[in-house]
């Protein structure tokens, strides 16, 4: 880093200062920023600082030709109102911060109940077909209500992880999705329970498939990826002996593989062969196993699950269903850890859909507690993003600031060639 020291009576506008004070001994939102106007200036000479430290490399390379203004702003009340604008505004960020962690502990809770009532569900689906298919009702019923009364609800998702088997966390996040993306599509109340009992019941079929091949991190063999590719199969099957399931829902568990060009398994079907509500679960399903799932190809970021679906297998979805879902859930899906041009590390909370390049982050500073981290959007701020992260790439103190221990967390944001396992 290129760093000088500066008395204070020398900054100018066009420097990019760093402030070594306690973040809340001043208005501004972050101890470090390039000057943009005199009342900054102002306010800065009157900080207990006797110099101030300027990155040259980020500061504008003519700030040396900016005239010098000494003393205070003449507009003493304009100048004081410039302050207190600066004060509520960060209130207002530490604030919305707070409440944000509030409706994520919530959505949490809602989550790992639903994920509990799947799992029930599933236990009862031999013993009990009848009560499991009411019980599926239900917990569909509630997530699609959930879901549509409030349009600009976000749906939080928390993956954990050290999933079991079962794969009941993966069931939920798949419904939860495909609901919110079939809401976006328009479907009307009954299509939507349909979908999400789909989504519900779409891996059915895992039940007949050894653990060792459900769980193989390395690539399958080629008897073993043949197995695989019949559990579509063996899922409608259960699902007709179950004898409750509407045929929209089985529909879904046997084709939820398929793929418009004919790539899928286990039929190999195209075109007008794959109805909606299947198409729709498709492209949710490969995303969250992109993202959480088992294998050489996954444990991905939104960002690069996003990318690769795009880049090289758009041929399997609708179109339609794949744009509408990278339109609402963004080029850098809320979860996605990224770098931005200024070099911070951030992730990704919401999307912005003015423009998708640029959404709402929550930036790691050692300087501001993690309590009260700064959100940012990156339209207002003119910042864009670098790169997407792995979190692997990240240190222990960013990742507990980050919140990214040991979950993966979606949002969707409301209006406003190779197998897969």
């Amino acid at each position: 880093m290129n760093e000088k020291r500066f008395a204070k009576d020398q900054l100018r506008i066009g420097m990019f200062v760093m402030l070594d004070l306690p973040w809340l001994s001043h208005p501004f939102l972050t101890n470090s920023f390039k000057i943009r106007n005199q009342h900054q200036i102002n306010i800065l000479r009157q900080l207990a600082l006797e110099t101030v430290r300027v990155d040259l490399d980020r500061s504008d390379p003519f700030w040396e030709e900016t005239p010098q203004t000494e003393g205070p702003d003449a507009d003493g009340l304009k100048q004081q109102a410039f302050a207190s604008n600066l004060w509520a505004e960060k209130n207002t960020r530490i604030q919305e911060l707070k409440e944000r962690r509030a409706r994520l502990n919530q959505c949490a809770k809602r989550y790992l109940q639903k994920a509990n009532l799947a799992r029930s569900l599933m236990l009862h689906l031999r013993s009990a077909p009848a009560q499991a298919a009411e019980e599926a009702i239900e917990l569909v019923g509630g997530m699609v209500d959930e879901l549509t009364e409030d349009p600009e609800t976000t749906v939080q998702l928390v993956n954990l992880k050290h999933r079991d088997e079962n794969g009941y966390n993966h069931a939920v996040n798949v419904s939860a999705l495909a609901l919110v993306l079939g809401r976006e599509l328009e479907l009307d109340q009954a299509q939507l329970r349909l979908l999400g009992m789909g989504a519900l019941f779409h891996d059915l079929g895992h039940l007949k498939i050894p653990s060792q091949i459900l769980l193989k991190k390395g690539p399958l063999t080629e008897s073993e990826r043949r197995f695989y590719e019949q559990h579509p199969r063996y899922g409608a099957e259960i699902a007709r002996q179950i004898g409750t399931l509407p045929a929209g829902v089985i529909e879904i568990i046997a084709k939820h593989h398929e793929h418009l060009d004919g790539s899928g398994f286990p039929e190999g079907l195209t075109g007008n062969d794959i109805g909606l509500l299947t198409r729709i679960l498709t492209v949710v399903n490969r995303y969250d196993n992109l993202c959480n799932g088992f294998g050489t190809k996954r444990g991905l970021s939104p960002h690069q699950a996003i990318s690769r679906m795009y880049s090289k297998e758009r041929y399997w979805y609708d179109p339609k269903v794949l744009t509408t879902f990278i339109t609402h859930l963004g080029v850098y899906p809320p979860g996605t850890v990224v770098r931005l041009n200024d070099g911070r590390i951030a992730v990704v909370i919401s999307i912005n859909s003015e423009d998708l390049l640029k959404p709402n982050v929550l930036v790691y500073s050692e300087e501001i507690p993690a309590t009260e981290a700064l959100i940012l959007n990156l339209i207002e701020e003119g910042i864009g993003i670098r790169e997407s992260l792995r979190i692997a790439e990240l240190n222990e103190a960013q990742i507990e600031y980050l919140n990214l221990s040991d979950k993966l967390s979606y949002y969707f944001q409301g209006q406003r060639s190779g197998s897969s396992r």
